[in-house]
């Protein structure tokens, strides 16, 4: 018998709501030999460590789920933000390009802060507000410096079936009967991690798609309100009996400013890999949908 063996994939930040899903995507499973670690078992800020894993497994993607995605938190740690999110991206790049692998990252909505209310291409100019998304864009510039394999792919409010998100937030507090008071003035594209998983496999077992090197937004169609989300779930949470206001965001406090208008434009993603995206209803339908049949 021959025994052909699988390329493999190492995942970084296997922990996390967006690593757990992909960890257990079918598609990249059944093509590849995938390594998922989480920061325990190793962590992207341990140089050596990343070095040591890589040349041994050399695999042909890095998929990178590790991040620090506290937006409000980053601005009192910025320097373990910067850490993460930056200087560790940059190893990581280093030993990407070394190794021959490429780098499959994430950034965000957030290096952005649109003035004009029309979604944002992937070349409009970036101007983050917050230091998370400005960590996030130092850590894109360290990969466009030092490689030439690499896929980015910028996402925006990103929930799912694991760790904490906004739409489980709200549920939480919706059962627990509390009044809420929610933002009606930014507006963004909210992404699930379902979609995400189901695009990186699809693009990583393509060979043809494998090769489109670059930076991609990848979100639904259209946008919303962080009011519209929560609106859209007390409708399915029919015991929810208190009310929700919409709120200016001027009227909510937090550590850091949020850009009022964040939806990416996703035709260049759609037309490259000639991939179908529904609106961000239809997802978040599907999502409550799961959580009522639990």
């Amino acid at each position: 018998y021959i025994v052909i063996k699988k390329p493999s994939v190492l995942l970084l930040g296997s922990s996390g709501q967006l690593g757990k899903e992909i960890s257990k995507n079918h598609l990249i499973r059944s093509n590849y030999s995938l390594l998922a670690l989480d920061r325990n078992e190793c962590d992207i800020t341990n140089f050596e460590k990343i070095d040591e894993v890589i040349d041994k497994i050399k695999p042909t993607f890095v998929i990178n789920c590790a991040a620090y995605t506290n937006v409000d938190k980053a601005e009192k740690e910025k320097e373990l933000a910067n850490q993460i999110n930056n200087i560790a991206v940059e190893n990581l790049s280093k030993a990407c390009k070394k190794h021959d692998s490429t780098l499959i990252h994430f950034s965000t909505d957030y290096v952005f802060n649109s003035i004009s209310k029309s979604p944002i291409k992937e070349k409009n100019k970036k101007d983050p507000i917050n230091f998370y998304g400005y960590s996030k864009h130092l850590g894109e510039e360290k990969i466009f410096k030092i490689l030439k394999k690499f896929f980015i792919f910028r996402i925006s409010w990103v929930y799912g079936e694991y760790g904490e998100n906004f739409p489980k937030k709200i549920i939480e507090l919706m059962k627990k009967n509390k009044e809420l008071n929610i933002v009606n003035d930014q507006f963004g594209s909210p992404t699930p991690t379902s979609l995400i998983s189901s695009a990186i496999g699809k693009i990583i077992c393509d060979n043809k798609l494998n090769k489109k090197f670059g930076v991609y937004n990848l979100s639904p169609d259209n946008y919303c309100s962080w009011f519209d989300i929560a609106e859209k779930i007390a409708k399915k949470q029919k015991k929810f009996t208190n009310g929700i206001n919409p709120i200016s965001s001027k009227n909510f406090k937090s550590d850091a400013s949020r850009p009022s208008y964040s939806c990416l434009d996703n035709a260049h993603f759609k037309k490259t890999f000639k991939m179908q995206i529904e609106d961000w209803s239809f997802y978040m339908d599907d999502f409550l949908n799961g959580l009522t049949n639990d």
